[in-house]
C-alpha cells in the first residue's frame, strides 16, 4: 500500500512570507503540533514548523526564520511501511507528501497509520508491554506549567504523566495543553488593529481574552499555576498485558497519542506511544 492511499488531502498549511504570530493562529485553530509550510501562491513545500519550534524561538516574528528547512518528508508512491519507518526512527508527527515538482499533496500521521494497524488484525497476541518507551517523564501534581514546558522542551517529550503523593497516575499533560494556555506578551510595539466582530477571533481556552496582534519583539508567556490545574485527569491507561490493537483503537478514538501503562495499583511502570507502535507496521 502506498502513502497516497492513506495520506489526508484537508491540508492545514502555513506560508512564507508569513508572521509567527500569524502561524500560532493556525495551530490553535485547528489544535495540531505542526504544519508544513508552502512558498505564499504555489503548492511547494518549503518546510515545516512546529509549536516547539515556536516556543523555542519566542522572540522570533518572521516564520521564514524558525521553519525546519531540513526535514523530512514522503514522495509519491512510497510504500506506507517507510512511513512507519520514518515515524519510529526519528519520533516526528506529521510526513509532508510531495510529488515529483515538490509540489505538497497530502499529510500522513500516525493515526492514519494506526487505522491501517488495526484493519489488518496480525498483532493480535501483541502486547503493549512489547512497546513501552525507552523515555518516560513523569511529574508531580504541583509542578508549575511554566516547568513542565521547560522540561519538555529540554526531553522533547510532548506527553508527561502526572503522579500524585502515592505515585499514582492521575493525569496525562500533553504540550497542547500548555499551548492553549499560553499568552503572548507585548514587545516593542502593540497594534491597535482590534479583531472585529465579524472576524474569526480566537481565543487561549481558560483565559478567554482575545488576544491581540503583536509585532516586533514578542514573548511566550505561561500562568504560574500548578499542573493538575491543566493536566488531564481522564487519563487512558493501559497494562503490560493489553493487546497493541487495544491501544491503537484507544488512541484512534480519543485521539491522544501517549497511553501510560499502569500495574494493578495504578502505578507507573511506563508509556507506550503512537511511535512506538510504528514498528508493528514494518
Amino acid at each position: 500500500m502506498n502513502v497516497e492511499e492513506i495520506m489526508s488531502k484537508d491540508l492545514i498549511v502555513g506560508y512564507v512570507p508569513g508572521t509567527v504570530q500569524h502561524t500560532l493562529k493556525i495551530l490553535a485553530d485547528h489544535n495540531v503540533s505542526g504544519i508544513p509550510i508552502i512558498k505564499k501562491g504555489t503548492d511547494k513545500l518549503v518546510g515545516v514548523v512546529t509549536r516547539s519550534d515556536i516556543f523555542k524561538h519566542a522572540d522570533e516574528d518572521q516564520l521564514a526564520m524558525i521553519i525546519k528547512n531540513e526535514y523530512y518528508y514522503l514522495k509519491q508512491g512510497q510504500d506506507i511501511k517507510e512511513a512507519a519507518q520514518l515515524f519510529y526512527q526519528k519520533r516526528i508527527h506529521g510526513l509532508p507528501v510531495v510529488n515529483k515538482q515538490q509540489k505538497l499533496i497530502g499529510v500522513v500521521s500516525p493515526t492514519d497509520l494506526l487505522k491501517e494497524l488495526v484493519k489488518e488484525q496480525r498483532h493480535e497476541k501483541d502486547t503493549a508491554g512489547n512497546h513501552i518507551s525507552n523515555l518516560v517523564v513523569p511529574v508531580h501534581i504541583d509542578v508549575p506549567i511554566n516547568v513542565i514546558m521547560e522540561i519538555i522542551n529540554i526531553t522533547n517529550e510532548n506527553a508527561l504523566p502526572v503522579l500524585d503523593d502515592d505515585l499514582k497516575v492521575v493525569g496525562i499533560v500533553a504540550d497542547g495543553d500548555l499551548f492553549k494556555l499560553s499568552q503572548i506578551r507585548e514587545g516593542i510595539e502593540q497594534s491597535n488593529m482590534g479583531i472585529g466582530d465579524d472576524e474569526d477571533q480566537w481565543t487561549w481556552e481558560g483565559i478567554r481574552d482575545t488576544v491581540r496582534m503583536y509585532h516586533a519583539t514578542s514573548e511566550v508567556l505561561l500562568p504560574k499555576i500548578p499542573v493538575k490545574d491543566v493536566m488531564v485527569s481522564d487519563v487512558k491507561t493501559a497494562t503490560k498485558n493489553t493487546p497493541v490493537c487495544e491501544i491503537a483503537k484507544m488512541m484512534i478514538k480519543n485521539n491522544i497519542s501517549h497511553i501510560p501503562i499502569v500495574d494493578s495499583e495504578n502505578r507507573l511502570i511506563g508509556m507506550v506511544t503512537d511511535m512506538d507502535l510504528m514498528s508493528c507496521m514494518f
